[in-house]
């Protein structure tokens, strides 16, 4: 597993609130029964994308190497009302990637659950 897959506590905990978000997000599309909750997804998503540009930037070269939906480019585009159905359909269906691949990224061992020898060995090579 290459050392970009490893994410630390804080990092994880960032994670977890993106899926949060981005879940939330998608659910209320669906329902759309809290405007308010709504907005605060979206808020809440903006402060991530400005005080975490680094992870996410991490993420979004991650999710191109493995061909996956980008949380970056999602919460640039979920700035824009979507139009239609067929368009509100795409944005869930994007925030169910997006949650998916965060949550694979979740489940990756962390730093501590690594063998040294192995962290030892990925370093040189870098």
């Amino acid at each position: 597993m290459p050392l970009k897959m490893l994410f630390t506590p804080t990092e994880r905990e960032r994670l977890g609130v993106l899926v949060n978000n981005i879940s939330f997000y998608g659910t209320q599309l669906i329902n759309q029964t809290g405007p308010d909750l709504t907005r605060q997804a979206l808020v809440n998503l903006a402060k991530v994308k400005k005080e975490d540009e680094v992870l996410l930037k991490r993420l979004d070269e991650l999710t191109r190497e493995q061909s996956e939906e980008s949380p970056l480019r999602l919460i640039e585009d979920l700035a824009r009302i979507p139009g239609d159905i067929a368009q509100m359909l795409t944005l869930v269906r994007r925030c169910l990637l997006a949650s998916a691949f965060l949550g694979h990224c979740l489940a990756q061992p962390n730093y501590a659950q690594m063998p040294s020898a192995w962290l030892g060995e990925e370093k040189r090579l870098h």
